[in-house]
């Protein structure tokens, strides 16, 4: 490949307002095809990025010659089956979060891209934010000791009556609120700590109204010994996105994880450190593609890292 002509399946607001500007403006990417069921969001969405073929057929875009890798950008409960079909056409493939409605459908996508040799990446962009990479850069370095406890503490807003959509609804979602927005979370917490190995879970509905439960806590242990805490809360009059990490040496902390900044205290020291937004949220994340497929890098989003947020979240959906 010199180039990635890119198919995209599923053109809603993710890829509206975040991957779509991301891709735009690049040298070596392009949006070559897109689909969409509404037709006349899918032609002005078409027109913005100057794809040639606009269809409301996810087969079109997937099996066109003109495409060379794929996105699919729609609900978790079709992504086992769009997955499937570009490892059979034998096309990169990214796949929106979180990768399956359970952890069978990300190890069957795993299972079919590996079997036909075409890369699979998961869009966990916020491993590729540049202050999360300044916090992994810490790490390696041993800033913190050994890693031994993360805590990843998100809660939102209560809205009464307000339509989520697919988002709240398990069988599409796989999970709700939990799984739309914490799968983030965890996957970041996991490329820290190592692959899950047990995983307990508690949940409950708060309000009435709330479908699925809205408030989860888990607890994981994690292969090298760390143990984190993960809650979704959303059931409260207040925001919150907590992410911390903490070593025998020191912690690095947050109190909002999408702030581009964080607080590194060690040996009695504290350090803040703030960092410039990308222009679009997942510029990182289709850096890292563009080394991946066109120069030969390692795959830092991949199915396998899918899998593990699945195997989390299999915990949560089980109860």
């Amino acid at each position: 490949m010199k180039e990635l002509h890119w198919g995209i399946v599923g053109c809603g607001d993710v890829v509206e307002n975040k991957s779509g500007p991301s891709i735009g403006g690049r040298s070596a990417s392009r949006i070559t095809a897109v689909m969409r069921r509404d037709l006349d969001k899918l032609q002005r969405f078409a027109d913005q990025c100057g794809a040639k073929l606009r269809t409301t057929n996810a087969a079109e875009v997937i099996n066109s010659r003109e495409v060379n890798t794929v996105y699919i950008a729609t609900p978790p409960a079709s992504h086992r089956e769009y997955v499937l079909a570009a490892a059979e056409a034998r096309k990169p493939v990214l796949v929106e979060k979180p990768m399956g409605l359970c952890a069978s459908d990300s190890r069957a996508m795993l299972a079919a891209c590996e079997q036909a040799g075409v890369e699979l990446f998961v869009a966990y962009y916020r491993r590729f934010h540049p202050h999360v990479l300044k916090m992994r850069e810490l790490v390696n370095d041993g800033a913190l000791g050994e890693l031994i406890h993360g805590h990843v503490e998100y809660a939102m807003h209560h809205q009464p009556g307000r339509d989520w959509g697919w988002r709240t609804q398990s069988e599409i979602s796989g999970g709700g609120l939990f799984a739309d927005l914490l799968s983030h979370r965890i996957d970041l917490m996991a490329s820290f700590l190592g692959s899950p190995k047990q995983v307990q879970g508690l949940r409950k509905s708060v309000h009435a109204d709330a479908k699925p439960e809205d408030l989860a806590t888990l607890l994981v242990q994690f292969d090298q010994g760390a143990q984190c805490t993960v809650t979704g809360n959303f059931a409260v009059q207040k925001f919150t996105d907590r992410f911390v990490l903490t070593g025998t040496q020191g912690e690095i902390r947050t109190e909002h994880l999408d702030g581009h900044g964080f607080t590194l205290e060690r040996n009695g020291k504290t350090e803040v450190f703030h960092f410039e937004r990308d222009r679009a949220p997942h510029v990182g994340l289709f850096d890292h593609i563009e080394d991946v497929l066109l120069r030969g890098a390692e795959n830092r989003s991949s199915g396998k890292d899918g899998l593990a947020v699945d195997i989390v979240l299999d915990a949560l959906r089980a109860l």
